[in-house]
């Protein structure tokens, strides 16, 4: 099987084979370059490069882990895995670091080839490799590395549906390691949405947003509903996979009963969309018993299973899916025990961020919100305005919490949408000040927030207090006694003069 990257990129082909468990060796090439990557039951087992630089002789003389003199005496043509197998054996190298080298030169070899766009790739089944290896790849880690450095406009073309769901996996892994446009991505998307919707709430460009969630959706961090495939009936035999036995299936009516109105299953349509949790999605408290759980199941699967509304209206068919594909993981994750104190920990999470949010600072003079605007004559755009005071909130809630880095892209962001809301210009050059880097750039934000509010105290010791950092005392000074000025009774303000004479 063959085809082009440009239609399949590499990462998507890596995550394919891994899924559908498949065997063999992938070969691309792209201009002059080649490359090879060999898989066993969709695990991978190594990669190689005919790129001079991407060679086990030229990483042992960079980590200068055998001399020249050593080195020498092997052919040029000798592989990369006979060579080190030769070195340890003559105790000329460590087992560990060979292994080591080994590892950073397979994962060099794919950082290369997964930003390859265009060129042609082939899969071979039937080539297999002939020694077992297993260099310690931290594949998502990668694949989140690769997806950033891919052209946003190519990430962007990988979503051709923009009513796709996007889903946050069951166990989220945190990284530490995340953007602040990611991690805000990531925190919008706590139950299924669509592409367009993350789209609406994120503040970024459509091309920039799409990057991120490419980054995402590649690195696990979220389910995508539909990934591009092109290995259709290739999956090798292997053990199925251990699973929790699924509930089982409700008894459905094939028509609707008179007992379920037209108005009834609008009214649950539109419950199960403004849903924010499990609970609201199957209508039940948090306290729910697991027995009454499954009764509430099975009264909703009997009045509107997708099975009954096969003679209904075309477009009632769709709608009716989707709610109630919501409806069953709602009910799949909170009738698992563990699962569902591992949502209900997530809830209580989010219900601290949304209580610090609500805590941010308010507009003194709010200005005219613009009204949101139909898209295609589907639902509302969220407005520029509405974008960058939730960015905000959530940006005051990091904040609060310890996550400056998240706080710092989101205030940067708002600021950047509504350059005209002091609150958004303060708070941005707060955080940029307590990097000595950009205190320069904290001084603009933290000036432009003061020339919109000049009577507000808060801002002014903002700036004071960068101006005693920056070593700038009679500034710092100046702008403390405006403080005070302000509001007479800023004790902050005071005890900053004192501290001053």
């Amino acid at each position: 099987m063959n085809g082009q990257l440009s239609e399949q990129p590499l990462a998507e082909l890596i995550r394919e084979i891994s899924a559908k468990s498949l065997s063999g060796r992938l070969r691309l090439e792209h201009e002059r370059l080649h490359a090879v990557a060999y898989f066993e039951q969709g695990k991978f087992l190594y990669a190689a490069s005919n790129v001079r630089t991407l060679r086990v002789r030229e990483y042992l003389k960079k980590a200068e882990a055998v001399s020249d003199q050593d080195l020498a005496q092997f052919n040029e043509r000798v592989s990369d895995t006979d060579l080190l197998k030769v070195l340890c054996a003559q105790k000329l190298l460590s087992h560990a670091t060979a292994e080591q080298i080994q590892t950073r030169l397979v994962a060099d070899v794919l950082r290369l080839a997964l930003l390859w766009i265009d060129g042609a790739w082939e899969f071979d089944s039937r080539s297999r490799l002939s020694e077992e290896l297993n260099p310690k790849i931290d594949f998502d880690a990668l694949l989140l590395e690769a997806a950033r450095r891919l052209p946003a406009k190519f990430a962007a073309t990988r979503f051709d549906n923009t009513a796709e769901l996007i889903t946050p996996v069951e166990a989220p892994v945190f990284n530490d390691n995340l953007l602040p446009a990611e991690a805000f991505l990531l925190s919008r998307v706590d139950r299924p949405t669509t592409v367009r919707e993350i789209v609406a709430v994120s503040g970024l460009g459509h091309d920039e947003t799409l990057g991120h969630l490419y980054a995402l959706t590649l690195a696990g961090l979220l389910k995508r509903e539909h990934w591009p495939t092109v290995f259709q009936g290739e999956r090798a035999p292997s053990p199925a996979p251990k699973k929790v036995a699924p509930p089982p299936p409700p008894p459905v009516e094939r028509e609707p009963s008179r007992d379920t109105s037209p108005q009834d299953v609008e009214n649950l349509l539109v419950r199960v969309k403004n849903a924010r949790t499990h609970y609201e999605v199957l209508g039940v408290a948090r306290e729910i018993s697991a027995p009454d759980l499954k009764t509430v199941y099975y009264q909703l699967a009997r009045r509107y299973h997708p099975d009954r509304f096969r003679k209904s209206a075309a477009e009632l068919v769709p709608r009716i899916e989707a709610a109630f594909a919501r409806i069953t993981q709602a009910y799949d994750t909170l009738r698992d025990d563990q699962l569902r104190a591992s949502y209900d920990a997530k809830l209580e999470v989010r219900k601290k961020v949304d209580q610090i949010a609500d805590a941010a600072p308010k507009a003194s003079a709010p200005a005219p919100q613009p009204e949101a605007v139909a898209e295609d004559g589907g639902e509302p755009v969220v407005s520029t305005a509405e974008r960058a005071a939730l960015q905000f909130k959530e940006g005051f809630a990091a904040l609060e919490m310890g996550q400056k880095k998240v706080a710092l892209g989101l205030f940067a962001s708002a600021a950047r949408a509504v350059p005209n809301e002091p609150r958004y210009r303060a708070h941005y050059g707060q955080v940029l000040a307590e990097n000595e880097a950009t205190r320069r750039a904290a001084e603009t934000e933290l000036s432009a927030a003061i020339r919109l509010d000049p009577q507000n105290a808060e801002y002014r010791m903002m700036l004071a207090e960068l101006y005693r950092d920056l070593g700038l005392k009679l500034r710092a000074k100046g702008e403390a006694e405006r403080a005070v000025a302000a509001d007479p009774n800023n004790r902050k303000a005071r005890d900053l003069l004192r501290s001053l004479k």
